[in-house]
């Protein structure tokens, strides 16, 4: 048998990365860490989710034994205001692709985090870690990711660091999340992406920042930390800088921009423009724009795979009532926008498939409904659909329509509080293969802290 070129294989990987179907984006990372939003003012987008807000949830002991929380009140607060949540997971998922590929798992897992109280005001300590292991999981049906290769459980430290503090700034090194809007912990399988480097923060306040340099990624099912360009299957190790600044001074009105380089790879530019206001009694609008502006750099160790492209996204918002009613319209360049260590931020990126192939242009029709308003808090659905026009994946035209639909009860208070239960399932058809697509997932998530 004729042996492959490495650079043929590595361009195989990565094509499938940068163009085929990424399982989470705009659209889609709006829903990753919480159900839809119930107005337009709540819509989070993707360089808002730069700086997550942290939820404090009523920890376990303390509730169960009273004398265990004013014991532990009494320590010093790096012992005091230390935290422990057990985060379970449990996901089913069965993928049948247009190519007629069926990939199907049903595993269990999550992952123990523990973060320490504030030491002197200036130091603090993080960890969690992750485990996957399979319930269900059929040979020859992999590519779930779920689990590691071969359907096998795995178990990772992912977040391991310790942070500095000065008044509104925040030095974080070694193993941790990042959430920029192309390079994120794309948290929609049963473990995130995490990244080791060090990065400088002001993640509160109108004014916000983001920077630092981070040299090695794990992806989302894998147990090794490796560098940015060796996810690829390159040789070469090469790390990612970033910077940038977010303007959010309330809740009509959101400006960021965000730039990163991986040397002789890639340089990237993302940047966003949302504003908002109610119109009318109960009634609110919204409009979000998106920018993506991406060019080879250096030595190109992907040869041509990477060129110079970008990707141009609009959105209008309008709310009433608990029902949430959406439509966009995105266009990409000459080339495909590459995505490959996280979501891809684009309005039009859903379960199955990413539809900024080059030259795409893609249309989204969306509606979601929180049942709290007529007395059923916590549940709730979303249906997104996108039709994409004259996008080439490969050098071959493939005009494609999706259509997600997904049901979420997640409990609202009380102890079993982030209790989640989530259904989903996607349908897709692509002009360039005889067969549609099918996507069928159910997950159920409950974070609980202990202490």
């Amino acid at each position: 048998m004729r042996a492959v070129p490495r650079a043929r294989l590595v361009r195989s990987v990565v094509v499938a990365a940068a163009l085929c179907a990424s399982p989470a984006g705009a659209a889609e990372r709006e829903l990753d860490e919480s159900p839809p939003p119930s107005s337009a003012k709540e819509i989070q987008t993707p360089i808002q989710r730069v700086f997550p807000e942290e939820v404090e949830r009523p920890a376990l002991l303390p509730l169960l034994w009273p004398w265990f929380g004013k014991q532990v009140k009494e320590l010093p607060p790096f012992i005091a205001d230390g935290r422990i949540e057990a985060r379970y997971r449990t996901y089913y998922l069965r993928k049948d692709r247009t190519s007629d590929v069926l990939s199907e798992a049903w595993a269990m897992g999550g992952s123990l985090y523990y973060r320490s109280g504030w030491l002197a005001e200036t130091f603090q300590v993080e960890a969690e870690g992750f485990t996957s292991q399979p319930v269900v999981a059929v040979d020859g049906r992999g590519g779930t990711l779920l689990l590691a290769e071969e359907q096998e459980g795995y178990t990772v430290l992912g977040i391991a660091n310790a942070k500095l503090r000065y008044k509104d700034l925040v030095l974080t090194g070694y193993r941790q999340y990042l959430d920029l809007p192309y390079i994120n912990r794309q948290d929609n399988r049963m473990t995130p992406n995490t990244f080791e480097g060090v990065t400088l923060a002001k993640p509160e306040g109108a004014l916000r920042f983001s920077t630092g340099y981070t040299w090695q990624v794990k992806l989302r099912n894998e147990t090794q930390f490796r560098s940015f360009t060796g996810a690829l299957g390159l040789d070469e190790d090469r790390g990612l800088a970033h910077a940038g600044v977010v303007w959010d001074p309330d809740e009509n009105l959101h400006m960021g921009v965000i730039a990163g380089a991986i040397p002789d790879l890639v340089f990237g530019l993302y940047g966003e423009l949302g504003v908002g206001r109610e119109i009318a009694s109960g009634v609110q609008l919204r409009l979000d724009s998106q920018f993506s502006y991406q060019r080879e750099l250096g030595q190109d160790l992907l040869e041509d795979l990477i060129n110079e492209t970008w990707n141009v996204g609009v959105r209008a918002s309008t709310s009433w009532r608990g029902a949430v009613f959406r439509l966009g319209l995105t266009q990409t360049g000459p080339d495909a926008i590459f995505t490959a260590y996280g979501t891809n931020p684009s309005y039009v990126d859903l379960m199955q498939r990413t539809f900024t192939g080059a030259n795409a242009t893609a249309l989204l029709a969306s509606a979601s409904y929180d049942f709290a308003g007529v007395g059923i808090p916590g549940l709730s659905v979303i249906v997104n659909f996108v039709a994409g026009f004259r996008g080439k994946q490969l050098g071959v035209r493939s005009d494609g329509q999706e259509v997600d639909v997904t049901f979420d009860y997640k409990i609202q208070e009380g102890l079993l509080q982030s209790f989640w239960l989530r259904l989903r399932g996607s349908w897709l058809r692509e002009d360039a293969f005889d067969r549609d697509g099918t996507d069928v997932r159910v997950i159920l998530r409950y974070d609980f802290p202990v202490i």
